[in-house]
């Protein structure tokens, strides 16, 4: 992950190691990202503008606080690198301190300007906890016969349920749980899809690409429908128990699980436009986490539309490249 290391000079005693790390690693993905970068750039400036908005109002405040801190702490309990931070770099508890700083920063900073300034210093006091949690979800390989249920074609299911099973169950079950509250199993639902959309980070070799002779549109629509299958498995059940408990949210429900959709088949086009063969498509983590924010936030629902149908295409055409050789 760590690249030119001895470079950066890891054991001096520089305040900001990680952060000139995350850097250099964002500097290469503005180089990769080319002119779509205008577009991350623009909606970074409309989340902020959004954050403002979601400030002003008490239970969005609280929302968007609680929202900043379980993202940092997602990122801290996932993230690979914990060992080789906390051995070799001096410090380690304020380099991660300030990286989650920088992270959760541009969104929280607006709360300065409203009634509620409050949620700033306040998130900047949970946010020193996280440093100190250094355990980590082991990932083994289980339920090795999931591939009977799961066809082989959609290795990302399978390879991503055996990787997040152990965060992924307990989160589904307490959607199940709370399906009777409101707001609860939309927010539950949204951590899963979210977590499902990173399954899309890894290419599989070209010979599994080609297995079944498909044109571009025919395997992008297949692929499309056979997740949206699976995702709509996952979701039916608790949006109907909460829509025959909450009959009046039947028209929010039918828009969350739209949405959800939308958002994974913004994943699945978005893996494709920069699929190669057997690569890793970390660069890719940035936009999709972005995107997937957008799914939460009311006033940023058309995002994720919008991003399909940018994608779609440039995903139905760098597919044609290789299928078509």
């Amino acid at each position: 992950m760590f690249l030119n290391v001895e470079k950066l000079t890891v054991r001096s005693n520089c305040m900001t190691t990680l952060l000139n790390i995350r850097r250099i690693q964002i500097k290469r993905e503005v180089h990769d990202a080319g002119f779509r970068i205008l577009f991350v750039i623009g909606l970074l400036v409309f989340l902020v503008y959004t954050s403002y908005f979601a400030y002003q109002k008490t239970p969005y405040a609280f929302y968007l606080t609680t929202g900043l801190f379980t993202y940092a702490l997602l990122f801290q309990i996932y993230r690979k690198d914990k060992l080789f931070i906390y051995h070799h770099i001096h410090h380690p508890h304020w380099q991660i301190y300030s990286e989650y700083f920088a992270l959760t920063f541009p969104f929280a900073i607006p709360s300065l300007l409203t009634m509620h300034w409050y949620w700033f210093p306040i998130l900047l006091a949970s946010l020193s906890v996280i440093p100190f949690l250094k355990f980590s979800f082991k990932q083994k390989t289980y339920f090795k016969n999931i591939s009977s249920i799961i066809p082989a074609s959609n290795f990302e299911w399978i390879s991503g349920f055996r990787k997040f099973f152990i965060y992924l169950i307990p989160l589904y079950i307490l959607a199940v749980g709370y399906s009777w509250v409101r707001i609860v199993p939309f927010v539950i639902l949204w951590f899963i899809t979210s977590t499902i959309t990173s399954f899309y980070f890894e290419c599989e070799p070209l010979h599994i690409l080609k297995e079944r002779n498909l044109s571009a549109s025919q395997f992008l629509k297949r692929k499309l429908f056979q997740n949206s299958k699976y995702l709509l498995l996952l979701a039916v059940p608790i949006l109907t128990v909460n829509t025959m408990l909450n009959v009046d949210d039947w028209l929010i429900n039918l828009l969350l699980i739209l949405v959800q959709l939308i958002l994974l088949c913004f994943a699945v086009c978005f893996k494709y436009s920069c699929y190669q063969p057997t690569s890793e498509l970390r660069g890719n983590n940035i936009i999709t986490s972005l995107v997937s924010l957008c799914a939460l936030i009311p006033y940023l629902l058309p995002v994720p539309l919008i991003m399909l149908l940018i994608y779609y295409p440039k995903a139905k055409q760098n597919l044609t490249n290789y299928l078509n050789d």
